[in-house]
């Protein structure tokens, strides 16, 4: 690991706007900010193609991930500001290597509105698959199946809690919660570049410049995009999560 660099990891779950800020922050000068790195089926860079082929090869990469991580940030070059996102299903030793390191800043972002997360996992999933999980069109509507609905809201619940307790490892000040109606908004955006090590003046400039074009979209509410919205506030008006077809 480069120590003259600052280091980030994205901590979070599929469908959660985390592509986007991924996107968003290797856009700002001086950062690289990879994907997936360590998704169990492929290594997903999105931002930057090795010029060493091994890095693509991810039984080289679950042999040593550590090792795997090192040589990559090698590969990427110049930059200050070097990270990755983790899903907990990549890997919880991974996720408390990143949290329980001093030398890895976190990001911790998530989704408040469970069902709408849900959705938006079905419909990717069905629409696209593994061969891409990019955003799906605004009119796209499903039949939710109700018969696993909690028990498939509580297992993205466990994700989270995976999450939250393996940033208990960490130190506050090494960590920068964010939900996902948050992304996009300047003051936000602003305080999460300085917390990466963006200087103070670039980041309001900066941030203030993106929330124009190219500005987070959160879609359409869950309302619209369930066509059985009735039957799914009727499984889910007796329990904890009543208060997302409220």
């Amino acid at each position: 690991m480069d120590s003259q660099r600052q280091h980030f990891v994205i901590l979070s779950l599929p469908r959660t706007g985390s592509t986007y800020l991924v996107d968003y922050l290797d856009a700002v000068p001086g950062v690289k900010c990879l994907s997936e790195v360590f998704n169990p089926d492929v290594v997903l860079l999105r931002h930057h193609q090795p010029s060493d082929a091994t890095l693509a090869n991810k039984d080289l990469r679950d042999n040593d991930p550590l090792g795997f991580l090192q040589r990559l940030e090698q590969d990427v070059g110049t930059c200050d500001i070097f990270g990755v996102k983790l899903f907990p299903s990549h890997g919880l030793k991974l996720l408390h290597y990143f949290c329980s390191s001093a030398q890895w800043k976190k990001i911790f972002l998530w989704r408040d509105n469970l069902l709408e997360q849900y959705v938006s996992f079905l419909l990717a999933s069905a629409r696209y698959g593994l061969a891409s999980w990019e955003r799906v069109d605004d009119d796209a509507r499903l039949t939710v199946p109700t018969g696993t609905l909690v028990d498939d809201l509580h297992a993205m619940e466990k994700s989270y809690i995976e999450i939250e307790d393996a940033l208990v490892l960490a130190k506050p000040a090494d960590v920068f919660t964010l939900e996902y109606d948050e992304m996009g908004r300047p003051n936000v955006m602003e305080r999460l570049l300085r917390f990466i090590g963006v200087e103070a003046a670039a980041a309001q400039s900066l941030a203030a410049a993106q929330s124009g074009a190219g500005a987070f979209d959160r879609g359409p509410r869950a309302a619209d995009r369930i066509a059985n919205y009735g039957d799914v506030r009727a499984v889910l008006q007796q329990t904890r999560f009543a208060r997302l077809v409220t």
